[in-house]
């Protein structure tokens, strides 16, 4: 019994890791947080994370943001476009 508890628990959690994984190109996600983080403490630190608001909250600054942040942000608008089509 304990077993397959201990194997259904490691079942879930590779099956989160991979849709995590494919949630973003390799990468992308490390290099976002990276580049925006200043940014994100400075215009959005009072914003929960999860349901995307986060990206409305950078989206609203989007004129004050560092180029760093918005270089990355490009890219992966970018990333996602091409996944869609």
């Amino acid at each position: 019994m304990r077993l397959k508890v201990i194997g259904a628990a490691l079942l879930c959690s590779a099956g989160i890791f991979a849709a995590y994984a494919l949630s973003a190109p390799t990468g992308m996600r490390a290099r976002m947080r990276a580049a925006c983080e200043p940014d994100v403490q400075k215009f959005c630190a009072n914003v929960e994370r999860g349901k995307h608001a986060m990206r409305s909250c950078l989206d609203a600054h989007q004129n004050d943001l560092t180029d760093a942040c918005k270089a990355v942000r490009a890219e992966r608008a970018t990333a996602r476009a091409k996944e869609r089509s």
